[in-house]
């Protein structure tokens, strides 16, 4: 019983989330309400289910605010409605780079997370530490699956492969600055400019 109703709801979800109008759309709602409370419904399935309900919701707020005349981005559509405050903190978070061996890739990526920052200096060094390229970001972060986060695209025709390192300091006035370092596993494959 438990493999049909799972069946029947990967089936329906579809329908059931297209868009429409919105008594049809209020439809779909209480459908998926229905859906995720009924007994029946295997418990694998509650957390898409949910899902579902959410992101049904979330439309329906757009739609109800252009109906409203409410002026809307498409930045603003983008991003969840409830969605929770991104944390602006000067602080190390993540750095790491990818992808992590890089064989065949042109432009390896620095990822950094260092909350919002003035400005972020980045050096590579080749593995006998000579340096081979350093930048300087002042650009704002990137929101990247909740956190601020800056990427930096090592242009890497020049570093002969091996073993890499980069460090990382980050910049904010009135704070310490945040300094760090990593490695990267880099294989040049000749690309040319």
């Amino acid at each position: 019983m438990k493999k049909i109703v799972g069946i029947a709801i990967l089936f329906l979800l579809p329908f059931i989330c297209s868009t429409g109008s919105s008594h049809a759309a209020d439809k779909r709602t209480n459908k998926l309400y229905e859906l995720y409370n009924s007994t029946p419904t295997p418990a694998n399935q509650k957390p898409r289910l949910k899902h579902f309900i959410d992101r049904r919701e979330r439309i329906e707020k757009i739609r109800d605010a252009k109906r409203a005349g409410k002026p809307t981005s498409k930045a603003i559509e983008a991003t969840s409605i409830d969605a929770p405050a991104v944390d602006s903190t000067f602080k190390l978070g993540k750095v790491y780079a990818y992808p992590y061996p890089a064989v065949g890739v042109k432009h390896p990526v620095i990822h950094i997370e260092a909350g919002l920052a003035d400005k972020v200096e980045i050096k590579v060094y080749d593995n006998t530490g000579k340096l081979v390229e350093e930048a300087l970001l002042t650009d704002p972060p990137k929101i990247i699956r909740g956190v601020y986060a800056y990427e930096y695209k090592f242009a890497s025709e020049n570093t002969p492969s091996g073993a890499c390192s980069f460090t990382v300091r980050a910049f904010k006035s009135g704070f310490d600055p945040i300094e760090t370092s990593g490695k990267m596993i880099f294989i040049n494959m000749g690309f040319q400019r």
